[in-house]
């Protein structure tokens, strides 16, 4: 195998290891299983406290309604309660149980323990391979990027 395609062979296992986490549900402390949507949901919730649906939607990039079934499944593992506002009927608003407080806590322990394997790898680099490195992975967001935009997959014959 040539080494530009070995190259990408092996970035592609690599994405597709980061999708498999990215889709594996975690126990951050609970349970119960937590999807990637939902912890960072709950993420959410804990970081922009007193926004509603629509700022939660605009603040993580997605629908209303997917911040909507996101609730409802928070609400029935009794990670948020819902609360309305004085003088705000309407709109309904949420925030972290004591539970949900630890599971952030747990996702949190998380991010460090992946931080830390980073950062193992990264001390081994010399400044040189790091900016390779990174040189190279800013082509790549580009080019997928790009690839997004335009909404067409091209296959070279």
């Amino acid at each position: 195998m040539k080494n530009t395609e070995l190259l990408v062979e092996k970035f592609y296992q690599m994405a597709n290891l980061l999708l498999q986490e990215m889709q594996t549900p975690w126990f951050y402390g609970a349970d119960f299983l937590l999807s990637h949507s939902e912890i960072h949901l709950l993420e959410a919730i804990k970081s922009q406290e007193g926004a509603n649906v629509s700022e939660l939607a605009a603040y993580l990039e997605i629908t209303s309604g997917a911040v909507s079934q996101g609730t409802k499944k928070l609400l029935d593992k009794e990670l948020i309660e819902s609360y309305k506002k004085n003088g705000n009927r309407k709109e309904v608003f949420s925030r972290l149980t004591p539970l949900g407080e630890r599971i952030c806590e747990g996702h949190q322990k998380h991010h460090e323990c992946m931080w830390e394997v980073w950062q193992e790898f990264m001390a081994g680099l010399d400044q040189k391979e790091k900016q390779l490195i990174s040189d190279f992975l800013e082509m790549v967001t580009q080019g997928v990027a790009q690839m997004i935009a335009q909404g067409e997959r091209r296959l070279d014959n």
